[in-house]
């Protein structure tokens, strides 16, 4: 009697794991998802970096983000003298969209000048209103003014495209040079 009490407990069990089916109520989620969020930061190169002469390193960095009934604005990267949030801003770098060059290139001069990069890659999802970019940016660490023995931390600031909505990531600790 007993292995029997098991058997239909068991199948019971398996039959409410199996049977139904989760959706997910977006309408109740997407206003509790935030409008801009940059999700993570960081980078797969081997430091430290060698920031001067005709070795200097080029620093790739990946970020992730996600919005929510937005479109992608501007984008602000700030290189901080130190291994702490409130450290000094030395290098304020600005893009005026998650996808081109920063403020001090210039594409169309003869040659081309171009310092820094950054490309934001739209990437799959299920959720309707919502993107999901996965980023990459191409930073040439001899424009940058940087000390060579020192570590830097990084603050990013993605902002929307009227500029109302931002989201900021803080790396500490983030590279260092030789």
């Amino acid at each position: 009697m007993r292995k029997y009490i098991n058997i239909v407990l068991a199948a019971l069990v398996t039959l409410t794991m199996f049977s139904c089916t989760k959706k997910a109520d977006v309408a109740a989620i997407e206003p509790k998802l935030p409008a801009i969020k940059l999700s993570s930061f960081g980078y797969q190169q081997v430091g430290p970096f060698i920031i001067s002469g005709n070795t200097a390193n080029t620093l790739l960095i990946n970020f992730g983000a996600t919005l929510t009934n937005q479109e992608t604005g501007a984008f602000k990267l700030e290189i901080l003298d130190g291994t702490t949030a409130t450290s000094t801003v030395i290098k304020t770098i600005n893009f005026a969209s998650w996808n081109g060059y920063d403020d001090t290139s210039n594409p169309s001069a003869t040659p081309a000048v171009i310092v820094h990069t950054i490309t934001a890659t739209p990437q799959t999802t299920t959720y309707p209103n919502t993107s999901v970019l996965a980023g990459t940016i191409l930073l040439k660490l001899s424009t940058m003014g940087l000390t060579a023995g020192k570590t830097y931390s990084v603050r990013a600031t993605a902002y929307n495209k009227d500029g109302s909505q931002s989201s900021v990531f803080t790396a500490l600790s983030f590279f260092k040079t030789i």
